[in-house]
């Protein structure tokens, strides 16, 4: 078995969490090329995403992932056009970075966002899962760990601050709040085509950053 699927399996044991991998296997929580100089790290999965896709796909692989609603397509654009990713944006093949979450735990995003108004709530996920990462960065080669979105760097800084050893962060918008919701400080609503072209240069920058 995979290392890290065996892993996660024993945290989700040790720790008494809500098996999902029972219900879809594909959840892996990671997709594309563990070698990869440059790694995107998502907070966690959503739940009612995860559900919505699995019932829509008969296939299902770990493809799955990052690919079940506009904001990821936005992102496998983003990357496909940025040189992170060849072939067809929702295809599994041509990876050239590597995607993963910080919590592979899959939640409501509504629900989460509740819990997470006490902080001790993602800072005892973030030490559940923290082995997880670990072990994933002493199987690849990250220059870079690319948060996408402030939350999943605000884990990652807590992870690294409680023994993490990672390589240096970075940071880009998420997808998913330039695709489903307004900006506050421009007042420029979801899907704005400058919002997008900002999302996608943002990507272009972290290529130009840390790609060889």
């Amino acid at each position: 078995m995979n290392p890290i699927l065996q892993e996660i399996k024993r945290v989700i044991k040790d720790n008494n969490l809500y098996n999902y991998l029972m219900d879809y296997a594909w959840l892996t929580g990671y997709l594309g090329n563990l070698d990869s100089r440059v790694w995107f790290i998502g907070e966690n999965p959503s739940l009612r995403g995860v559900i919505s896709v699995h019932n829509r796909h008969s296939d299902r692989t770990e493809n799955l992932q990052w690919n079940s609603h506009d904001g990821d397509r936005l992102f496998r654009e983003a990357l496909t056009e940025a040189g992170f990713k060849s072939g067809e944006p929702n295809k599994d093949e041509g990876w050239n970075c590597y995607i993963t979450n910080a919590i592979k735990e899959p939640e409501i995003v509504k629900d989460r966002n509740v819990k997470k108004g006490d902080a001790n709530y993602w800072k005892k996920q973030a030490l559940y899962w923290l082995p997880i990462l670990q072990l994933q960065i002493e199987h690849g080669k990250p220059i870079v760990l690319v948060a996408i979105g402030k939350t999943a760097f605000k884990i990652l800084e807590y992870m690294k601050s409680n023994g993490l050893m990672a390589p240096q962060l970075d940071l880009i918008p998420h997808y998913s709040y330039i695709m489903f919701r307004p900006d506050s400080k421009t007042g420029l609503g979801p899907r704005h085509p400058r919002r997008i072209k900002e999302f996608k240069d943002s990507i272009y920058e972290i290529k130009k950053l840390y790609s060889a």
